[in-house]
């Protein structure tokens, strides 16, 4: 009896272990909107990254959530061009890009990815 115990244990702890270092994704808050009181979340298993002849680029799911529901998710795309301020667009926006002002969202994939950045006059470079 004391065997098929400390069995049961055994298997018990391996369980725990494996299940507790198992990988999951989240999405983490990054910021609040205060002007459309909205709460951004990057879903963070969906960062993706690369580099082109021209530069650098990540794209991240980006969920819009207000009072506890999701009001939209979008793709969002940063890039960089040489010595251009970094861009971005979203999948929702047509043709153009925009500069990079002030974004908690660049600020937390950069991190993620591990990659530098310089902030001049609230600009990325």
């Amino acid at each position: 009896m004391r065997k098929i115990i400390l069995m049961v244990l055994v298997v018990f702890a391996i369980v725990v272990s494996v299940a507790s270092n198992r990988c999951e994704a989240k999405d983490v808050w990054v910021d609040h909107w205060n002007y459309e009181n909205v709460d951004i979340y990057v879903m963070d298993d969906t960062i993706t990254s690369g580099t082109s002849g021209t530069g650098r680029y990540f794209k991240v799911i980006v969920k819009q959530v207000q009072n506890g529901n999701l009001i939209k998710s979008n793709e969002w795309s940063f890039s960089k061009y040489y010595t251009d301020p970094w861009r971005y667009r979203t999948d929702k926006m047509k043709g153009n890009t925009s500069i990079v002002f002030e974004n908690k969202t660049f600020e937390f994939c950069m991190k993620q990815l591990g990659w530098s950045y310089e902030k001049a006059n609230g600009y990325y470079h």
